[in-house]
């Protein structure tokens, strides 16, 4: 029996977390005062916060943060009600201290971010706060891909994050803030300081997003349903799954096809018969349109069914940018992991959807149908509840 895509691994990160530490295999502990040195600070606040590594003092007293970067830290905390000692717990994404004040490698990461899990397990934050790119790329990589990114990428961001139920917020190295002494990096600092203050546990039950898709293999029960969207009226977020990136080709088709209706409901189905007679009646519908990239859906819909979309509503591609205008922020896999919190759900998936040229066929119906159709719901979700998140988020910076 052929395994889907879809295991419960596809759901985490590409490469699988020990969950044994290997505290052995870097080696610092033969070098330092502090071995494995233990989480401090008494949590009144439930928030854990993520430095590097040990300094030379840190090292030596057995107690993190307690530097000059760290010093730097309690002032801040303090300046917005925040003890560092009393309110928060402190640990290293790297327990022990690497030689010379070298930053910790990829190798000694590697080995102790088992460590860093079952801390995380144990206390159960409200709150992670990781202090640079070293700390969040070591948070993130337990529930996220491609998390080796510069800090200037995530800083900032509030991450509901479903897997653990935690909010994940990054800032910037204290020691970076004193080296740049930048009074408006400085105000950013303390603003995502201050927004980890009152936070509680970001979901009382975090939502299975997996568990939203309804899967219709039979098209004219897909057709059925989209007539009474139709009927219905009401906003849909759509979305393609294709052969091939560009569809001016002959060998080009759309694979699947899924709707989600008002963000109660979502479907998808295979590219055939009554089902496409019926996507092609709401495309023409006046039910407004949510899209990632409406360009994509554009193309393909004038290619294949020869007609426009009517009632473009919202592309929360072009949303992502006019919210934060960074670089790689605008995928709407990104863009549901920082705002809504979806894991990691492409990684099985997106190889065999690549191509090197517009008219090259990828390898889509090499996957299972199924696991097809449930990676191509989770995009029409994703892409409704994100222009949800948006539109908020637009009108409370517009107040």
């Amino acid at each position: 029996m052929k395994k889907g895509f879809f295991s419960p691994e596809a759901f985490t990160t590409k490469t699988r977390i020990p969950t044994i530490p290997r505290c052995g295999k870097c080696g610092l502990y033969k070098t330092c005062h502090s071995p494995k040195m233990p989480v401090t600070g008494k949590g009144r606040k439930k928030i854990l916060i993520i430095a590097e590594a040990p300094g030379e003092k840190e090292d030596l007293q057995g107690v993190q943060l307690i530097g000059q970067s760290g010093q730097f830290l309690r002032r801040s905390l303090r300046h917005i009600g925040i003890s560092l000692d009393q309110d928060c717990w402190k640990t290293n994404a790297v327990l022990c201290k690497p030689p010379d004040n070298e930053g910790p490698n990829n190798l000694q990461i590697e080995a102790c971010r088992p460590n860093l899990k079952k801390t995380i397990d144990d206390l159960k934050p409200n709150v992670i706060i990781p202090l640079g790119g070293i700390a969040t790329n070591a948070v993130l990589s337990l529930t996220w891909k491609d998390s080796d990114q510069s800090i200037t990428k995530w800083a900032g961001w509030q991450i509901p994050c479903t897997e653990p139920n935690v909010w994940i917020m990054p800032t910037y190295h204290p020691a970076f803030m004193l080296r740049a002494q930048d009074d408006l990096l400085l105000k950013m600092f303390e603003t995502h300081l201050k927004a980890a203050k009152k936070k509680s546990k970001p979901w009382k039950k975090a939502p299975n997003y997996k568990s939203q898709i309804e899967i219709i293999m039979d098209p004219r029960q897909a057709a059925k349903r989209i007539k009474q969207y139709i009927k219905d009226g009401g906003t849909i977020a759509f979305d393609y799954e294709t052969n091939m990136l560009k569809p001016d080709y002959k060998e080009a088709e759309i694979v699947s096809c899924s709707i989600c209706w008002k963000g109660k409901e979502t479907i998808a189905y295979p590219w055939q018969a009554e089902a496409v007679t019926a996507t092609k009646a709401i495309i023409k519908a006046n039910n407004p349109k949510i899209a990632s990239n409406l360009k994509f859906e554009t193309r393909w819909t004038k290619a294949i069914l020869k007609c426009s979309v009517q009632n473009w509503f919202w592309d929360t591609m072009i949303a992502a940018h006019v919210l934060d205008n960074r670089s790689g922020i605008t995928s709407i896999k990104f863009q549901s992991f920082v705002l809504i919190g979806a894991p990691v759900y492409d990684s099985h998936i997106s190889p065999y959807l690549k191509s090197e040229k517009g008219s090259q066929k990828n390898r889509i119906h090499e996957l299972d149908p199924k696991d097809l159709l449930l990676y191509n719901g989770l995009d029409s979700l994703l892409e409704y509840k994100v222009a949800v998140k948006q539109i908020k988020m637009l009108k409370e910076r517009n107040k």
